[in-house]
C-alpha cells in the first residue's frame, strides 16, 4: 500500500535571502523635521520696565493664561466735589514728593463724560486679588460674576480717609481713598464671590480687607528683579494694594529688546511717602471727604478685567 503524499512547506532555497539578526535589530535612522518659519512662531512678551515707568511685572507671563481681577468702577466727572478734591490732593502731593516719582492712577484725558468731551477719573475698588485664568475658564467665570451681580442690590458707600498702602511685592507704594460706609456691603460681595474663586482654585481676597481706590503711586527704593519676586514669601499684610499695572496680559505684544538690568535705575524712587503727608491730608480733607455729597457714591455695577478686555454687569434692579 502506498502512503499518501504529505504536503511540504516551501522554504527558500537560497541562504542569501536570510538577514543577520544584528541587521534586523538595527533601528532606522530618523529624519529631521524641517525648521518652522520665524513668521509662524508666537512671540513671547518680554517684561521691559523701561517702557512702564520702572514697574516690574509681578507674575511672569504664561502663554494662554489671562491676568484677571474683579472691581467696582467709579467714574468722577469734572465739577463733581470728589473730582475736585482728588485734583487738589494730587497737587499737594506733587509738592511733597519729587514730581517725576509720583504717578496718578485713573486719570483719563479727552474722554466722553456724557456732558461733552473732557477729562475724568476712573477709580477702581478691588474685590479680588490678581487671578489667572486659562482660556477655557473665561466664559464660565464671566457667567459666574454676572450671576453674583444679579444677586446683589445696589448700595450706598462713601470714602472716609486717606491712607498709604504698598503692594504685596513691596515694589510700589500707593496713596488711597479708604471706604468707610458700605464696608459691610462690600464684604457681602466677597462672600458671594468666594465659591467661584474656590472652584477655580484661585486666591481669595484678604482676610481683613481695606476696600480702597488708589489715586497715585510711586516706586519704592528697593531693587527687585523678576527672579527675586518668584522667591518672595507669601505677604504678611492682610490688605495690600492691588497692583493692577503689574499684572501680565496674555494679549500684550512682545517687546523687541530685553532691557539691561540697570534700565529701571533712571526712574525716581522714594523710601515711602513723607511721614506727615497722609496725616496732613486727613486733617485737611477728612471732614469734607466723609460728607455724602463729596465722598459718597452708589455701588451699582461690578466689572471684571480679563487680559485687556473689560466686562461690566449692573447689580440687581439697576436701570
Amino acid at each position: 500500500m502506498k502512503r499518501g503524499s504529505v504536503g511540504l512547506v516551501a522554504y527558500s532555497s537560497s541562504e542569501e535571502d536570510e538577514k543577520p539578526a544584528s541587521e534586523l535589530a538595527r533601528p532606522k535612522k530618523k529624519r529631521k523635521l524641517p525648521t518652522l518659519s520665524p513668521s509662524l512662531s508666537i512671540p513671547v512678551p518680554v517684561d521691559n520696565p523701561a517702557l512702564h515707568q520702572g514697574r516690574v511685572r509681578a507674575v511672569p507671563h504664561v502663554e494662554g493664561q489671562y491676568a484677571t481681577y474683579i472691581y467696582v468702577p467709579l467714574v468722577l466727572h469734572p465739577k463733581e466735589a470728589l473730582y475736585t478734591l482728588v485734583e487738589d490732593v494730587l497737587g499737594i502731593c506733587k509738592g511733597s514728593v519729587p514730581a517725576q516719582a509720583l504717578h496718578s492712577i485713573g486719570r483719563q484725558e479727552n474722554q466722553n463724560t456724557g456732558s461733552g468731551i473732557g477729562a475724568c477719573w476712573e477709580l477702581h475698588i478691588s474685590l479680588s486679588r490678581p487671578l489667572f485664568l486659562r482660556a477655557h475658564q473665561r466664559e464660565d467665570f464671566k457667567r459666574a460674576i454676572k450671576k453674583v451681580a444679579l444677586s446683589q442690590a445696589p448700595f450706598d458707600a462713601s470714602f472716609a480717609t486717606f491712607s498709604e498702602l504698598t503692594n504685596d511685592e513691596k515694589t510700589r507704594t500707593f496713596l488711597a481713598l479708604e471706604v468707610g460706609a458700605g464696608h459691610q456691603e462690600f464684604r457681602r460681595c466677597l462672600d458671594f464671590l468666594t465659591p467661584t474663586l474656590r472652584s477655580l482654585r484661585q486666591k481669595e481676597f484678604y482676610t481683613d480687607p481695606k476696600f480702597h481706590a488708589s489715586i497715585a503711586w510711586a516706586l519704592l527704593e528697593q531693587k527687585v528683579t523678576p527672579s527675586d519676586l518668584s522667591q518672595l514669601q507669601p505677604p504678611v499684610s492682610t490688605a495690600g494694594a492691588l497692583d493692577e499695572d503689574a499684572l501680565p496680559s496674555a494679549t500684550s505684544p512682545a517687546n523687541d529688546e530685553t532691557p539691561p538690568p540697570s534700565s529701571t535705575e533712571r526712574f525716581p524712587r522714594i523710601p515711602h511717602f513723607p511721614p506727615d503727608l497722609v496725616p496732613s491730608l486727613n486733617q485737611t480733607y477728612e471732614d469734607k471727604l466723609s460728607q455724602a455729597k463729596t465722598g459718597g457714591f452708589v455701588v451699582d455695577r461690578i466689572s471684571v478685567k480679563i487680559g485687556r478686555d473689560v466686562f461690566t454687569w449692573p447689580l440687581k434692579g439697576t436701570q
